[in-house]
């Protein structure tokens, strides 16, 4: 489950007390408070009461301080949702002191090693992100390029970022997410990408619809994907995946426009955009890398197999030249062509097709092994072909592997495209798995009848 930080109403404007003596005054004067007001308000917030918690957390909106920003960071650690969110806007509040910024990447270091780190970390490097402050802002960049991109955990809490920005649907953080979007781990990470473009069409502004218009080029296929058609649903433009006519629009209509009443929570695919590298059983082909998963088990013998080899070799022989794919087969047992991706050149696509025609369906469906041996390939999305149940493999109960996939996919956020070839019924434990798989992984599911 994530953890969002709605927008809340600070409980105090941050008061700054100009005496006699000047700055250095005016800043011992803020300490010397602060200092006073530290146990009082260290024991508010080990209160049982969410509220006096609450009312302590508004308190600290007054301090903009080093020390303050450790107390308001600990209480990330909170049971309480409520008192999270309070927390990330209390940050808000004092992170326009480049004190408060040094001491939030210190934090953010040593949470990575820190049991809360889901909780703690991505708070701290959100709040340094919406800083105004050049050298925070440097500093926090530097963090992320480095500690963060070079982490495990890296993806993760880009990702928690993100989806909590989202979540939140306020204009400010526009920028914010524009930030995050400059970093290593957002360059190297398609499912921070992903997550990015899905926050900003969260947010009901004109500013996330021009951020999201200047991203398409470096959001990857199935990203800019989702960006158009959130494009084309709020603005009622149709300019596809085409970032430079979309650029092109947006310089002429920017002044002028203004965001829809109605309200868009997600990207979606729910309104066709044309794919530049065609279709696979109608499937659109938007993936800039990408994996094909056939059934080539005893089921798919005669006219199935037949069919679906003519539409794969179809497929990868519109591959766009800049692509890159792979193709894994299955039955008891999982084949790969390749262990990586290779370029959709001519040599790779003949190569391809020539093994493709070699298959010959037999035994029975491991399911859920093809899918984990997609998984291992650095793809954006994945077109799995089956005619029947899992007979086979590791897991075999359908609504076990969707959970199981749907788990694994959670940070990659890969598309996983369905075909059920003559699935049963609709509704039937087959075309139920592969519409189910779909839905919860970002992509669409195809029948084909016959």
């Amino acid at each position: 489950m994530r953890h969002a930080w709605r927008s809340l109403a600070v409980a105090s404007l941050l008061l700054f007390i100009a005496p006699m003596g000047g700055p250095c005054a005016r800043a011992d004067s803020l300490l010397d408070r602060f200092e006073n007001a530290r146990p009082a308000l260290q024991r508010q917030l080990r209160s049982r009461s969410v509220d006096a918690r609450l009312e302590a957390l508004g308190a600290l909106c007054e301090y903009p301080l080093a020390d303050a920003a450790r107390i308001v960071h600990g209480c990330f650690a909170d049971e309480s949702e409520e008192v999270r969110e309070r927390a990330y806007a209390t940050l808000l509040a004092i992170n326009g002191e480049q004190e408060v910024c040094d001491a939030l990447v210190e934090l953010a270091d040593k949470g990575m090693h820190d049991r809360n780190w889901p909780r703690t970390v991505p708070p701290a490097l959100a709040a340094l992100l919406s800083s105004n402050l050049p050298i925070a802002r440097l500093k926090t960049q530097q963090f992320l390029d480095t500690t963060i991109a070079a982490s495990p955990r890296g993806p993760q809490i880009a990702l928690a970022i993100a989806d909590a920005l989202g979540d939140r649907r306020q204009r400010a953080d526009v920028v914010t997410l524009a930030r995050l979007s400059r970093t290593k781990v957002f360059a190297e990470n398609f499912g921070v990408r992903r997550a990015v473009v899905g926050a900003l069409a969260q947010i009901p502004t004109k500013d996330a619809v021009g951020t999201l218009i200047g991203m398409l080029d470096r959001v990857g296929g199935e990203a800019k994907a989702d960006a158009s058609q959130y494009l084309t649903t709020v603005t009622g433009q149709i300019y596809g995946v085409d970032a430079a006519a979309w650029g092109r629009w947006w310089d002429q209509a920017r002044a002028a426009f203004e965001y829809p009443h109605h309200s868009q929570n997600s990207p979606g695919r729910s309104t066709q955009t044309e794919s530049p590298g065609g279709y696979y059983y109608g499937l659109p082909l938007f993936a800039e890398r990408l994996v094909f998963v056939l059934d080539i088990s005893g089921s798919m013998q005669g006219g199935r197999i037949v069919a679906a080899k003519r539409e794969l070799a179809r497929a990868i022989h519109g591959l766009p030249d800049h692509a890159s794919f792979g193709i894994v087969v299955f039955n008891e047992r999982v084949g790969s062509w390749k262990k990586m991706l290779v370029p959709a050149d001519k040599k790779m696509k003949e190569a391809a097709i020539e093994y493709i025609e070699q298959l010959n369906p037999h035994s029975n469906t491991a399911s859920y092994d093809a899918l984990a041996a997609a998984l291992t390939y650095d793809t954006e999305a994945i077109y799995f072909l089956s005619d029947g149940a899992p007979t086979s493999g590791k897991i075999l109960a359908p609504v076990d592997i969707i959970a199981a996939i749907t788990a694994a996919n959670k940070v990659r956020r890969i598309t996983i495209y369905t075909i059920g070839i003559a699935p049963g019924f609709p509704g039937s434990p087959t075309d139920a798995f592969l519409k189910t798989l779909a839905d919860e992984n970002f992509g669409q599911y195809r029948r084909v009848d016959g």
